[in-house]
């Protein structure tokens, strides 16, 4: 069985487009954070965190705009460095990638296996640069489980990502390909909905079970444990 909102069940797309913080993993350690905080005192001159700034369901270098919009910083003293602070947070995470402390979300790897045994294609479409959300995804063994990434590093908006995750994912499995996104923010239902794409939303997150239906997904889980909730998986 499947919700009736799903254009078929939920294991029988050709794609599948994963959001990483929150869906696939969840970090506790303040590695990325720190990284934004030194690029925000390089682009600002002075030391900014994030406070005020909503980071999830954003992309890296939005949340740069927001932290520095909300300091006051004009546009056109950060907007011309912009390439450099990318490379400069990606260095950053790889220096304290042993600071990371990462793990796994529930059935996370059980859900990954079972699509690729049914001949899916897997891709990552997030809003974290590359050079982080490799970094995440290799610690937590993840990495190998996915065909194809696609990062922010050329876009400020999530929707732009999932734009361009969509048409990778139908090059890789073929024009005209069934694919759906799977994350954790009302602002992967919105990236996804931008591109017409079914959509999977899972509370593993921040955002709470509620909070995610009122964004109204096709499906709205407690945690990728509801996949398998049919004796057949077993």
């Amino acid at each position: 069985m499947f919700p009736d909102r799903l254009r078929r069940p939920w294991d029988e797309y050709d794609a599948y487009l994963f959001d990483i913080d929150g869906t696939l993993l969840h970090c506790t350690d303040a590695v990325h954070y720190f990284a934004f905080c030194e690029a925000l005192k390089s682009l600002s001159g002075r030391s900014l965190n994030l406070e005020g700034v909503t980071a999830h369901g954003n992309t890296d270098i939005g949340i740069l705009r927001d932290a520095l919009a909300l300091a006051n910083v004009p546009e056109w003293a950060w907007r011309p460095r912009i390439a450099e602070t990318r490379s400069a947070i990606c260095y950053f995470v790889e220096e304290h990638k042993h600071e990371i402390y990462a793990t796994v979300l529930p059935f996370v790897f059980e859900t990954l296996h079972h699509l690729r045994s049914r001949g899916g294609v897997l891709g990552v479409a997030t809003g974290n640069l590359e050079g982080v959300g490799r970094v995440k995804l290799q610690h937590c063994g993840l990495l190998e489980y996915f065909d194809f990434g696609c990062y922010s590093d050329d876009f400020e908006y999530r929707s732009d990502v999932f734009k361009h995750a969509f048409a990778k994912a139908c090059t890789i499995a073929g024009e005209g390909a069934t694919v759906c996104v799977v994350g954790d923010t009302p602002a992967d239902v919105r990236a996804a909905r931008a591109s017409h794409l079914d959509v999977i939303a899972v509370s593993t997150g921040v955002y709470s079970y509620e909070q995610l239906a009122a964004a109204k997904p096709d499906w709205c889980l407690r945690s990728f444990a509801e996949l398998f909730s049919s004796a057949k998986f077993f």
